[in-house]
């Protein structure tokens, strides 16, 4: 089934002097009808608006045909995380090829690696040592 296009005032271009195109005065003109069933515009007046969106030619004008109705946020999209690698991940294959080529006697590098990754969550707020920061969303 096909996502049901909305029209925000905050959506679309900055310019709004630029010209809209069928799916735009589709939305409009389905936020129209959504609020002349919740009895916000009668009869009349929604056959008004109806007609001047269907024959709008910029956003300006489907905006204002919106103006003193109550605006409804668009639902945000989904977030998606990324994992981001930290600079201190890109040691550990520096610190193995130390460890090899020593014969295990680099073994105690791992100590402050693990101290970094198991403890420094709880010392540092806001500071993330697993290459992801869990307060801030990366949109894709």
């Amino acid at each position: 089934m096909a996502e049901e296009m909305t029209y925000s005032r905050r959506s679309g271009p900055r310019d709004r002097r630029l010209r809209v195109g069928t799916a735009e005065r589709d939305a409009v003109a389905q936020v129209l009808r959504r609020e002349h069933v919740a009895g916000r515009l009668d009869d009349m007046e929604f056959d008004e608006r109806l007609e001047r969106c269907l024959s709008a030619k910029t956003y300006r004008e489907l905006d204002d045909l919106l103006a003193d109705l109550p605006f409804e946020e668009v639902a945000p999209r989904a977030v998606r995380w990324s994992l981001r690698p930290t600079p201190l991940l890109l040691l550990l294959p520096l610190v193995a090829v130390a460890i090899v080529a020593s014969h295990g006697r680099a073994v105690w590098l791992l100590v402050p690696l693990f101290f970094w990754f198991a403890t420094g969550r709880f010392f540092w707020r806001g500071f993330d040592p697993w290459g992801y920061n869990t307060r801030r969303f990366y949109r894709t």
